[in-house]
């Protein structure tokens, strides 16, 4: 989902993000963070995303999956997406913060994906959700601004744009998750406007041409616009400014605008002076005076003065001699 219209702001922010001082030092914390990022079953990543529906800090968040996780773990039963929808059926609200509509988006998202997971034969649960993340059609749904039509996640009632990116992102996907912290740094960067920066799906896709051009995971150039946000102080070095070429083929005249040409090195031809360049200037104006071509100057010319034709006619070319030898048949 890359913007070729923002191409060259695109290409000067992703500059200012390479050339910050403590760029490799920022790259290698995001790399970092994101290690940890959709680690686990495919249910407890599911899990996981509906319950960020609730608002709630991601650290809390991430606290009551592992909570989950460790009270109903099994080591002769793993916990797929069957399990752990079974498990969420007869237990209280109290794993979904006591929201009843987190519930049911977390009953419907598993019901969703384990009909995915049958239409793939000895397939992984975290493979299908990966590929269902970074899939061609979840792509298309997104770009074209409808992932409320998207067949699988964006049918579940709740489960808005930015929730869908953190189950991409989570799951493995080639993306980023649209926030206000990053969409600050785009304006910030200039690679988005002001009047774009409350447009998720705008932010969405300039944060992913600036990764392309990054030459990064989209999830991580996410994680360093991230960081970059929470610092009020960040100044970014700017591109160097091209400095004007002189006209192909050499120097322009500044009084005619005529290109000198080198001809070949630079040190081997030498401009002309002011004075031959006055020169030619004066001939140039005064050429109706100056000295007749001669018949040299223009073979072709055939009243060309200085030069008289040959008076009288001229003798026609003779037909080649024929003889009894020229006959068919001689030798």
């Amino acid at each position: 989902m890359v913007d070729v219209l923002h191409g060259g702001a695109l290409e000067a922010a992703a500059w200012k993000i390479k050339n910050l001082p403590d760029y490799e030092a920022r790259l290698e914390r995001a790399a970092r963070r994101m290690e940890s990022v959709g680690r686990g079953p495919a249910a407890l990543i599911i899990y996981e995303t509906a319950l960020m529906g609730s608002g709630r800090p991601v650290e809390e968040v991430r606290e009551k999956v592992r909570a989950f996780a460790e009270t109903f773990e099994d080591d002769e039963d793993e916990m797929t997406i069957p399990r752990a929808s079974g498990i969420m059926n007869v237990e209280d609200d109290s794993w979904f913060f006591g929201d009843e509509g987190i519930r049911a988006m977390t009953g419907q998202l598993l019901g969703q994906f384990q009909h995915r997971v049958t239409q793939y034969n000895y397939v992984d649960e975290a493979e299908v959700l990966k590929r269902w993340a970074d899939g061609y059609d979840t792509r298309l749904f997104i770009r074209r601004r409808i992932h409320q039509t998207e067949p699988i996640a964006g049918v579940v009632p709740g489960f808005d744009l930015p929730l869908i990116q953190y189950l991409r992102v989570a799951a493995g996907g080639d993306t980023v998750v649209p926030t206000p912290g990053i969409a600050r740094m785009l304006v910030a960067l200039g690679a988005l406007s002001e009047g774009e920066a409350s447009d998720d799906y705008a932010v969405l896709e300039a944060a992913e041409g600036l990764a392309l051009r990054l030459e990064l995971p989209a999830p991580i150039a996410g994680e360093i616009l991230n960081d970059l946000a929470q610092e009020n102080d960040v100044v970014f070095p700017e591109p160097p400014v091209e400095e004007a070429k002189e006209p192909e083929g050499g120097a322009a005249d500044e009084a005619t605008g005529e290109v000198i040409s080198t001809g070949g090195t630079d040190d081997e031809a030498a401009k002309p002076s002011p004075d031959d360049r006055a020169a030619r200037r004066a001939a140039r104006a005064n050429a109706d005076r100056g000295e007749e071509p001669t018949r040299v100057q223009d073979p072709q010319a055939k009243d060309a003065p200085g030069t008289k034709e040959e008076e009288g006619a001229k003798p026609e070319a003779a037909p080649p001699r024929s003889g009894p030898a020229d006959a068919p048949g001689s030798e």
